[in-house]
C-alpha cells in the first residue's frame, strides 16, 4: 500500500501525495531487517530503529521531491518526532537531538524552527575547520549517553555543512531480577565459537510462547511499559533467513500467541557495542535519491546543492541481572555538491546458541533497540 502511494506521485500529475502512515513496529522491524542483511553472519547486530527514524524524519522534513518521497516510504508516512518517553525515577529512557551548522552555511529560518517545536533539537553554528567542533559533538554525544558513545565523528570535511544527530539511553531495572547468587557459568554455543559465559537463572511467570518451534519470551521491565522480547530459535536455525521473516505480521501474531506460563530461564549476561555505516542499509530501503546530485534538500537552505554524504549508528546495550542499560546515537552528515496461568505446567529455555532480541515500547510499538547475537 505504502509502494503503490509512492508510485502513484509519478502518474498522478498532480502534488505530492503522503503515504497512508504505517505502524512503528513496520518502520522498526524493516530497518532492523535492512542493517542485518548487510551486515556479517558471524557478527552481533545492535541496532536502534527508532534513533535512526527520528535522524531521517529530521532530514525528510527539510526535503522536497522525490527525495521526500523516498524518506516518506521508507518511514511509512511517519515522522518520528520529539515525545515523552516514559521516564520516572526508576526507568530512565531518554531521546535529545542536536543540529550542528556550519557558520559559512545559512539554513532557512523556518526549518530551524520547526526543528526546534517539532524535534526539541539544540541548534548551534560552529566554524567546521576548527577541531574542536569535532570534539563538542563527540562531547555532546557522550553527555547524552550517559557516557557510553563518543568518537561518533573523526573530522569534518571542506565541503561537510550539516550534522543531524540523535542520542537515544535506556536503563530500565527488570520487573523480576535474577538474583546474581544463582549466576553460574555455562557455554554459549555461538556461530563461529563456543564459550563460556555468565548465564543468569530464574524460574517464574512471564508471558511465553512457542512459534514455529522457537521460543518467545517477554521479560518486562519495571513500570510494565518496556519489554525485552527473547526469541531463540531452534538449534542450527540461520538466523539471517530467519530475520527477514520477522513482519509485523508474524511479530504481533507472535504476541497474540503468548500465554502466561512458568519458565526456568536461564539467558547470558552480555554487553555488547557495533558501530555500522547506515548509507546501504537506507538505500536498500529506498532512500537512494538523497544521496546522489539529484537530492533536494530545498527545505533545509537555499544554498546548495545539498546531498546526504553518510548516515552512521553506534550502539550499546548491556543486559545483567538487575537490568539493561542501552544507548544508540545516529549521525547524518549533509555536505555540498557540485490470559489463563497454569502455575504447574513449566517450560524451559536455555539461551545458550544464537537469539534475537528487541527492547520495545508497549505503549506507542516502537522498538528503542533490537538485535541479533551470534557470538559471545
Amino acid at each position: 500500500m505504502i509502494l503503490a502511494a509512492v508510485l502513484g506521485l509519478a502518474s498522478c500529475g498532480g502534488g505530492y501525495i503522503k503515504p497512508v502512515e504505517a505502524s512503528q513496529t513496520w518502520v522498526s522491524l524493516s530497518f532492523f531487517s535492512h542493517v542485518n542483511a548487510v551486515s556479517g553472519a558471524d557478527e552481533n547486530v545492535v541496532t536502534s530503529p527508532y534513533s535512526a527514524a527520528v535522524c531521517l524524519s529530521m532530514l525528510a522534513e527539510g526535503a522536497g521531491g522525490q527525495t521526500r518521497a523516498e524518506f516518506d516510504s521508507a518511514l511509512g508516512g511517519i515522522m518520528f518526532k520529539a515525545e515523552d518517553l516514559g521516564s520516572n525515577d526508576t526507568v530512565v529512557v531518554k531521546s535529545a537531538n542536536s543540529i550542528w551548522i556550519d557558520d559559512n552555511f545559512s539554513i532557512r529560518n523556518s526549518y530551524v524552527d520547526l526543528l526546534q517545536n517539532d524535534f526539541d533539537a539544540f541548534i548551534t553554528t560552529q566554524r567546521f575547520s576548527d577541531p574542536a567542533t569535532v570534539k563538542a559533538i563527540n562531547k555532546w554525544c557522550l553527555e547524552h549517553t550517559e557516557g557510553k558513545i563518543g568518537d561518533m565523528i573523526d573530522r569534518l570535511t571542506p565541503d561537510m555543512v550539516m550534522v543531524l544527530v540523535n542520542a537515544l539511553y535506556f536503563n530500565a531495572p527488570w520487573a523480576d531480577a535474577f538474583d546474581p547468587e544463582l549466576t553460574s557459568e555455562n557455554v554459549f554455543h555461538g556461530k563461529s565459537k563456543s564459550g563460556k559465559v555468565s548465564m543468569m537463572h530464574r524460574t517464574g511467570q512471564y508471558n511465553y510462547a512457542q512459534v514455529h518451534g522457537a521460543q518467545v519470551i517477554q521479560l518486562p521491565y519495571e513500570g510494565g511499559r518496556y519489554s525485552m522480547f527473547v526469541a531463540l530459535p531452534p538449534a542450527g536455525a540461520d538466523l539471517d533467513k530467519l530475520i527477514p521473516q520477522i513482519t509485523e505480521g508474524a511479530f504481533n501474531s507472535a504476541i497474540e500467541m503468548m500465554r502466561p506460563k512458568k519458565v526456568k530461564l536461564s539467558l547470558p549476561r552480555f554487553k555488547v557495542e557495533t558501530s555500522m555505516l547506515l548509507n546501504k542499509a537506507l538505500q536498500d530501503m529506498g532512500i537512494r535519491t538523497a544521496f546522489t546530485p539529484a537530492a533536494d534538500f530545498h527545505g533545509i537552505a537555499e544554498m546548495g546543492p545539498l546531498v546526504l554524504d553518510q548516515v552512521k549508528q553506534k550502539c550499546y546495550v548491556e543486559v545483567a541481572e538487575k537490568g539493561t542499560e542501552a544507548a544508540a546515537v545516529t549521525v547524518a552528515q549533509i555536505r555540498l555538491t557540485a490470559v489463563r496461568v497454569d502455575p504447574e505446567d513449566m517450560a524451559v529455555m536455555t539461551v545458550d546458541r544464537p537469539f534475537v532480541f528487541m527492547i520495545t515500547d508497549g505503549y506507542t510499538g516502537n522498538i528503542l533497540f533490537a538485535g541479533k547475537i551470534v557470538n559471545l
